[in-house]
């Protein structure tokens, strides 16, 4: 028996399927195609670096980014810490100082991480172009700060920065179901994936930056080679971090506001 409605519905679904089909197999040979919510997350990450390579010793300018400098110091010299817990060290104390920057005492191993906030970085970029990525990447970032202040727990100055830091990133968090965590995440990730680059921008601090260390333990190597390294890696992980983002998180922001409360939902 012939039914007209039943003929047109089949044909409707044939017709969706096709054309589900279709936009799939478009999305697949595109992959570097950037959706509206992807040049969002894009035009935040070049602003944030763009803002940061102007204020990061621009007088009162740099006051403001303060707490957030001292918190990718806080993640690099983690990193330092704990390299050198798996190289044998003993470590003593962190301590992020205002003038000084920041430094790690230990006694033995080995000392010396600028790949490690190139990776933090990385991760944390990379986490910010999706609303669920964010939240997982927070809590890895929320432990590793926690870490540090156990070992900065001496100096009131660092558990008061760190514990700033974690606030905001509780706050961010619970707010507005955390949509705004990505961007956070993407902010402090600009920091610590370019952190080599603005250490060697830095010209307030006492301590030495890791270029200088580097030239000073290895000296047939001068300290501009060593900056052109640790710029190329900081690069590298931004390019990467970006890229990867592109190719991986396509759904747009609605799609991934329900998805992210499908993992701890606020």
């Amino acid at each position: 028996m012939y039914i007209p409605v039943a003929d047109h519905v089949g044909h409707a679904i044939q017709h969706a399927a096709g054309y589900l089909t279709k936009r799939a197999e478009a999305e697949a040979t595109k992959p570097f195609e950037l959706t509206h919510t992807q040049w969002v997350t894009v035009y935040w990450i070049e602003a944030c670096i763009i803002v940061l390579l102007f204020t990061w010793n621009l007088w009162l300018a740099r006051s403001i980014i303060f707490p957030f400098k001292l918190c990718a110091v806080a993640c690099h010299e983690g990193c330092h810490a704990l390299v050198g817990l798996l190289t044998g060290a003993k470590v003593k104390s962190i301590v992020l100082d205002p003038n000084q920057g920041g430094t790690t005492r230990m006694v033995g191993g080995f000392a010396f991480c600028n790949i490690g906030s190139t990776l933090i970085g990385s991760g944390l970029l990379f986490a910010s172009f999706d609303q669920k990525a964010s939240k997982i990447a927070a809590i890895p970032l929320f432990v590793h700060l926690t870490i540090v202040s156990l070992w900065a727990r001496r100096s009131r100055f660092t558990l008061l920065n760190v514990t700033f830091i974690q606030g905001l990133i509780l706050i961010f968090y619970i707010v507005a179901h955390a949509v705004f965590l990505r961007f956070l995440l993407a902010f402090i990730g600009v920091m610590n994936v370019m952190y080599s680059v603005w250490d060697q921008l830095d010209d307030l601090k006492i301590n030495e930056s890791d270029v200088c260390a580097f030239q000073r333990l290895y000296p047939w190597v001068p300290a501009q080679v060593w900056g052109a390294i640790w710029t190329f890696v900081s690069c590298s992980g931004l390019t990467a971090a970006i890229l990867g983002g592109i190719v991986t998180f396509k759904k747009d922001f609605p799609a991934q506001y329900f998805e992210s409360q499908t993992f701890i939902p606020t």
